[in-house]
């Protein structure tokens, strides 16, 4: 599933690589999380550094023609973020998409820059960055519980590139890949984030 297997001999240290039940096909990373990256992501994500999304979105676009070009998604969405009512949006992640969507002026990449999203959040749940690894299997559970695909349609049958800031065990990405294989009738559904933590 990811570059880590390299690292260790052959054998990924993340267990969600070794679940045979997981919905994600694979997550790539553009950095490590850590030095530069993890300064830039924290400014954009916690600070209002919203400038950011900006570089990331052509960090993204970048990466799609280093890296996709041989087995391109057929759609590529965000990993949803919940905005109450009336908060203007777009989120974070969302944001960047359509930073990389402007970037990407000949439209070679198939971003989901709709309103709603291929794939939404429907209620708030607690943050991931920071827990134990037992805190994160809950908190990506009930991720998983508030996701909800608006018109099945625009998924179906289709390989789906779903893109986050950062990816520590991968859970988070593998609930948002289990509702679009489940209700969204994906074909397959890979991840890639900006910056991935080493394994631990």
């Amino acid at each position: 599933m990811c570059r880590q297997r390299l690292e260790a001999g052959g054998a990924c240290r993340n267990s969600l690589c070794r679940d045979p039940g997981r919905s994600i096909e694979r997550i790539d990373a553009v950095a490590y999380h850590s030095g530069a990256m993890q300064d830039r992501i924290q400014r954009y994500k916690y600070e209002g550094e919203a400038g950011w999304s900006l570089v990331f979105g052509r960090l993204v676009v970048g990466w799609l023609g280093a890296h996709a070009a041989g087995d391109p998604p057929g759609l590529i969405v965000a990993n949803p973020t919940y905005l109450d009512p009336g908060q203007p949006g777009p989120g974070h992640i969302e944001a960047i998409i359509r930073a990389a969507a402007t970037a990407d002026p000949g439209g070679r990449w198939p971003f989901d820059v709709q309103v709603p999203a291929a794939i939404v959040k429907t209620e708030p749940t607690q943050r991931s960055a920071g827990r134990s690894f037992a805190e994160k299997q809950i908190t990506a559970a009930a991720l998983r519980e508030v996701l909800k695909i608006p018109d099945p349609a625009r998924t179906a049958a289709r390989t789906i590139l779903v893109v986050d800031d950062v990816c520590t065990t991968g859970r988070q990405l593998n609930a948002v890949a289990d509702c679009l294989m489940r209700e969204g009738r994906a074909a397959r559904v890979r991840g890639l984030v900006l910056a991935r933590a080493p394994w631990r």
